[in-house]
C-alpha cells in the first residue's frame, strides 16, 4: 500500500468568503456548525477569524490537503 498527499493552494477573497460555506450545513464541518447555536457559531466563527493569516488586502491564502491511498488485492487479503 502506498500514500500520497494532494496539496492545492486556495486563496479566499476575503473571510467572508472563507466563512459562508460552512453556513451551507453541507459536509461534516458545515454540519457541525449548523448544528451549534447561534452563540456556538459566533464563537467558532471568531476563533476561526484569529487563526487564518489574514493578508493586508483581506485575503487569506490556504492549502488544502487530501490523501490518496493506492493498495491491491492479493489472494482475498489487501496487500
Amino acid at each position: 500500500m502506498s500514500t500520497a498527499s494532494i496539496e492545492v493552494a486556495t486563496v479566499f477573497t476575503d473571510f467572508a468568503d472563507l466563512w459562508d460555506p460552512f453556513l451551507a450545513g453541507q459536509g461534516p464541518a458545515p454540519g457541525y456548525v449548523a448544528a451549534l447555536t447561534p452563540a456556538g457559531r459566533e464563537r467558532v466563527r471568531e476563533a476561526l477569524r484569529a487563526a487564518v493569516p489574514t493578508k493586508p488586502d483581506g485575503s487569506i491564502a490556504l492549502t488544502a490537503r487530501a490523501w490518496a491511498v493506492r493498495g491491491r488485492k492479493v489472494h482475498g487479503k489487501a496487500a
